[in-house]
C-alpha cells in the first residue's frame, strides 16, 4: 500500500505545492498511486471477510475508491493546489458505511461511519438512534472501541436544539441532532512506516466495525 518514496514525495512536495513542479513528477506519482489503489483493493477484500456488506458491494465500480490529488476548488480558494496526502475507501453501498485511509506526512488517519447522509438515510439513522440508542452507547462505550475512538462520534455538523419531530429531553438527543456519524483514529508517521502497520490498520476497522454494521440498520430501512 505504500511506496517507499511516498512520504518523502509528499515532503517535497508541501514545500513546492505548485503545478509546475508537480507535472514533471507526475508519471513518479502514478506509480505511487498504483501501489496505494492495489493495496486498499486488497485490504477490501480482507474487510469484506468480516463485512458482508461490503462483500456483496465489492463487484461494483465504485466500491473501492481512490482520490485525486488535486483539490476541489469549487469548494475552497486555497491557493495551495495539491494534496499532500493520498487517500482512499472502502464503502459497504452506495450510502453506506464506509472505511477510510488517508496517508501523508503528519496527515495519517484512519475513519469510518456514514459522512453527511442524505435527508432520507439522515431521517432513518435517527429512527434506527432513538429506537436503539442503547445498542449505540454500547459501542461507544466498549473499553476497546473507546481505546481507539476516544473521541466517539465526531461533531461535524449538528442541529441546535432538536431535529423536527425530537424532544430536547430524549436520552439520545446528543447523537440525534447529529448530522454526521463518524469516528477516525490518528497514526504518526513511525507508525504508518512501521512493519505492524497493516495490523493495525485491519485491526482498527475490524472494531470501526462494530459502529458501521449498527448504521447499515439504518441503509437497510431506507433500501427497504
Amino acid at each position: 500500500m505504500i511506496h517507499p518514496d511516498l512520504f518523502p514525495f509528499f515532503r517535497k512536495l508541501a514545500k513546492n505545492n505548485r503545478k509546475d513542479w508537480f507535472n514533471p513528477q507526475k508519471s513518479h506519482y502514478k506509480e505511487m498511486h498504483a501501489v496505494f489503489a492495489e493495496g486498499l483493493d486488497e485490504l477490501a477484500v480482507e474487510i469484506a471477510e468480516f463485512d458482508d456488506r461490503v462483500e456483496r458491494y465489492l463487484d461494483e465500480p465504485k466500491a473501492v475508491k481512490v482520490f485525486r490529488i488535486y483539490k476541489d476548488s469549487r469548494f475552497q480558494k486555497s491557493p495551495i493546489p495539491l494534496k499532500t496526502n493520498i487517500s482512499g475507501l472502502v464503502s459497504s453501498g452506495p450510502e453506506g458505511p464506509f472505511y477510510y485511509v488517508q496517508l501523508g506526512p503528519g496527515e495519517s488517519f484512519v475513519g469510518g461511519g456514514i459522512y453527511m447522509p442524505s435527508g432520507p438515510l439522515l431521517a432513518a439513522i435517527r429512527e434506527e438512534v432513538a429506537e436503539s440508542y442503547e445498542d449505540l452507547d454500547g459501542i461507544l462505550a466498549d473499553p476497546e472501541f473507546k481505546s481507539l475512538f476516544p473521541l466517539g462520534l465526531k461533531t461535524l455538523a449538528e442541529v441546535k436544539t432538536a431535529p423536527r419531530g425530537y424532544s430536547v429531553d430524549h436520552p439520545a438527543i446528543a447523537h440525534l441532532r447529529k448530522k454526521s456519524f463518524t469516528v477516525n483514529r490518528a497514526f504518526t508517521d513511525e507508525e504508518v512506516l512501521s512493519d505492524d502497520f497493516h495490523y493495525e490498520l485491519l485491526h482498527t476497522f475490524e472494531v470501526m466495525h462494530r459502529l458501521n454494521r449498527y448504521l447499515q440498520r439504518a441503509t437497510v430501512r431506507v433500501e427497504g
